[in-house]
C-alpha cells in the first residue's frame, strides 16, 4: 500500500434529477433497480484507490419531479455511504413532465449550496448534475427553454458537469437544446437491460472522475462518458435508434 502523503482530492457532489412523471411507471422497477445498482457500486468504490491513495468524498442529492411537485427532495447532501436504496415507496410515477421548471429549481438549489460553502470557507465541490428521464418537457410554466439554456451554459463555464440519461429517442435533441454537451448524453432502452446498462455507465463514469481527481489530473467537464456508452450501443443494436 502506498503510504506517501497525498493532497486531498476534490470532493464530488452528484445531484440527481429524477423524472417521476406517469410515463415512468412502465419502467419503474427498472429505474429502481438501476439506481440501486449505481448506488451499490459507488458505495463499494469507498474512500481510497486500489493502491491506498485517498478518493475525494462523494455526496449525493436526489430530487424527483412531476407537475404535482417539480422539486421533491428525497435526500440532500448525504455521504454516499449513508444513502438508502430507492424503493417503490419513494419513487412513485405520476402526472406530467415539467423538465424546465424542475431543472431551474434544481440549479437554484445547487447555487445556494455553492454559495454557502464559499461563505463558510469550505473547499469547492466538483458538481455533477445528472438528469434521468424517459421523455420530453411538456408542462413547465415558470422556466423557458432559453432560460434553462442560459443557466446550464453559465454553470458549464464554471466547470460543472451535466449528464443526461434518457429512454426517449429524442434524447440528444432534448438535451443539447438546453445546453448539455452531447458527449455526456446517453440514450437507453426502456427496459431492465437498458436501465442496468445506463446506470452501470453512470457508476463507471463517476468512478473514473473520482480517480482522475485523486490523481489531480485535468478533467474535461463536458465529456463524462469518455466515448463509452454501452446503454446506447445496446439500444441501437435492438431498436435501431
Amino acid at each position: 500500500m502506498d503510504t506517501t502523503p497525498h493532497p486531498k482530492p476534490t470532493p464530488v457532489h452528484v445531484f440527481v434529477l429524477l423524472d417521476r412523471s406517469g410515463s415512468m411507471e412502465a419502467i419503474r422497477s427498472d429505474v429502481i433497480g438501476g439506481f440501486n445498482q449505481f448506488l451499490a457500486k459507488t458505495q463499494a468504490d469507498g474512500v481510497q484507490t486500489d493502491d491506498g491513495r485517498p478518493l475525494g468524498k462523494a455526496r449525493l442529492t436526489l430530487v424527483q419531479f412531476d407537475t404535482q411537485d417539480p422539486h421533491e427532495v428525497v435526500f440532500a447532501g448525504r455521504n454516499v455511504a449513508k444513502v438508502p436504496p430507492l424503493t417503490e415507496a419513494t419513487f412513485v410515477p405520476r402526472a406530467a413532465t415539467p423538465l424546465y421548471d424542475a431543472t431551474g429549481c434544481f440549479i437554484a438549489r445547487i447555487d445556494r449550496r455553492v454559495a454557502k460553502r464559499k461563505a463558510a470557507g469550505k473547499r469547492p465541490e466538483k458538481i455533477v448534475v445528472v438528469t434521468i428521464t424517459d421523455g420530453q418537457e411538456n408542462s413547465s410554466v415558470r422556466w423557458s427553454r432559453s432560460m434553462i439554456l442560459d443557466l446550464i451554459e453559465a454553470r458549464r463555464a464554471a466547470g460543472w458537469t451535466f449528464v443526461y440519461l434518457s429512454a426517449d429517442p429524442s434524447a440528444y435533441a432534448d438535451a443539447t437544446v438546453i445546453g448539455y454537451d452531447p458527449r455526456s448524453v446517453q440514450q437507453w432502452a426502456p427496459d431492465e437491460t437498458g436501465a442496468q446498462l445506463a446506470f452501470t455507465s453512470l457508476g463507471s463514469g463517476l468512478a473514473a472522475l473520482r480517480y482522475a481527481l485523486a490523481d489531480h489530473r485535468d478533467v474535461d467537464p463536458g465529456d463524462f462518458f469518455a466515448g463509452d456508452k454501452p446503454a446506447e450501443a445496446d439500444r441501437r443494436r435492438r431498436y435501431g435508434t
